[in-house]
């Protein structure tokens, strides 16, 4: 690793593959997960390039979402991803302010929050309405722009709203622009949201 190399800290590696999807490991998957350089059976690496991480969530698409859409399986990661974060020590502590922050100021400050998971990711927003924004992302996580989709729909809902919708566009395979939209919803509709008629936008695994 250089100093000027893109890296995901361990807290993530931890939210999604220990935390997340620990029971949908087969032996199969973590044994190519080993081989692409993620041990999960020893303590984790302080970090991983960016190039291990999109290959750690290459195998896991494939192991665990076998036969879904590629769109769908890494939407459904994005998720996973976001519900099993906020179990994490800096995502209790978190999820404790953004949810008195409701979606907007969430997403006002989601910049912070990629942030400490990574040391290359910048996010810029415009603001559309009280629960419409545009959120531009410098790098997407993943070889979709999906599985970001994801996790900003799962956090937005976690922050109080509902029937949300996340659409990526302008992906150049890099960087991705984020139309986000929301109703206002108590926070205890938030936590068990289901599908909607927004299914078009939310390709879930």
């Amino acid at each position: 690793m250089t100093p000027s190399e893109k890296l995901v800290f361990n807290q993530t590696v931890e939210a999604l593959f220990v935390r997340a999807l620990e029971n949908r490991l087969t032996p199969a998957c973590r044994e190519h997960l080993r081989r692409a350089g993620l041990e999960l059976d020893q303590k984790l690496e302080r970090a991983y390039t960016l190039e291990q991480w999109k290959e750690f969530l290459r195998i896991a698409a494939g192991h665990v979402y076998g036969g879904v859409p590629a769109e769908a399986a890494y939407y459904s990661l994005g998720e996973r991803f976001m519900d099993a974060y906020f179990g994490t020590f800096f995502g209790r502590a978190l999820l404790g302010v953004v949810r008195l922050a409701g979606p907007r100021r969430m997403l006002l400050r989601a910049g912070m929050g990629f942030r400490a998971g990574n040391n290359f990711s910048v996010v810029e927003i415009v603001e559309r309405s009280p629960t419409s924004v545009e959120l531009r992302m410098n790098d997407v996580l993943a070889d979709l722009p999906t599985f970001s989709a994801g996790l900003l729909a799962r956090a937005v809902e976690l922050c109080g709203g509902g029937r949300v919708v996340s659409i990526p566009e302008e992906f150049d395979g890099t960087a991705a622009t984020f139309h986000i939209r929301w109703s206002e919803a108590p926070a205890e509709a938030a936590l068990t949201a289901t599908d909607d008629d927004s299914g078009a936008s939310r390709p879930r695994a």
